[in-house]
């Protein structure tokens, strides 16, 4: 293999890899949501029954205060603001996603049984960059005000904020009761943390638009795999013939 193979191969490598980085970690739901009205206590007393999960909180909308006070509380929206969070490594399917693995010959047919994808994933290196976000939603620990922690699912980009030592205002979560994996089943009870889980997603809002965005993650994994494979494939051949024509 001649060094201009080479050099279009490891090209072509990186820039997969690339790609794959942008499509499991990419969430753009920001740009299809836009600014959203903050949800007040007023629209919430107007509103009895309805869901609010994932929406904007309001100044006036409860703040959280600690492991207690989310185990025992009663308000239909409640919102927190987090003084520090922990990856868990853990995942789980999202509730709109697909849950089948279906095979498909290369005209689409579907053929064969298909097979049901794990309910739950865990990592051995919360911090690695190949987990699979398109799919599942990772559980975080979240330390509240009080220094207790709660067991939570929260948009990345507020996971990513709370990391970085920000103040932030989560968007209005539910309190949801299930069972979860024993290895984070064994986390929470090392951080003394509540296993009721502070769930702050729109299902709906997902379900409706989960196929837009696959697409513009697979959009975007694309301009990045032209992209990144193009500049390393030319400035690889550059320095190649750099070389040949100082010999």
């Amino acid at each position: 293999m001649n060094k201009e193979k080479i050099v279009n191969f490891i090209g072509t490598v990186i820039g997969l890899l690339a790609a794959a980085l942008v499509f499991l970690n990419w969430n753009p739901e920001n740009l299809l949501k836009g600014k959203e009205p903050p949800v007040t206590l007023e629209d919430v007393e107007k509103n009895l029954g309805t869901d609010f999960a994932g929406s904007k909180a309001g100044e006036d909308i409860k703040r959280l205060t600690g492991k207690e006070d989310f185990e025992n509380n009663y308000y239909q929206a409640v919102t927190a603001e987090p003084i520090g969070i922990v990856k868990t490594g853990a995942y789980e399917l999202k509730s709109w996603v697909d849950p089948y693995i279906r095979r498909r010959t290369r005209k689409g047919r579907v053929y064969g049984a298909p097979k049901r994808k794990e309910q739950f994933l865990q990592y051995k290196n919360p911090d690695g960059w190949f987990q699979n976000r398109a799919d599942y939603l990772p559980f975080y620990l979240l330390e509240l005000s009080d220094h207790t922690y709660i067991l939570a699912q929260i948009p990345d980009r507020d996971a990513r904020a709370i990391e970085k030592g920000k103040d932030v205002v989560l968007p209005i979560g539910k309190k949801i009761i299930k069972g979860i994996p024993k290895t984070l089943k064994s986390l929470c009870e090392e951080y003394d943390a509540s296993t009721d889980i502070y769930y702050a997603f729109e299902d709906e809002w997902y379900e409706k638009h989960h196929f837009i965005l696959f697409l513009m993650r697979v959009g975007a994994a694309i301009v990045v795999l032209f992209a990144v494979a193009v500049v390393l494939i030319i400035i690889g051949n550059k320095v190649f013939r750099t070389d040949r024509a100082s010999k």
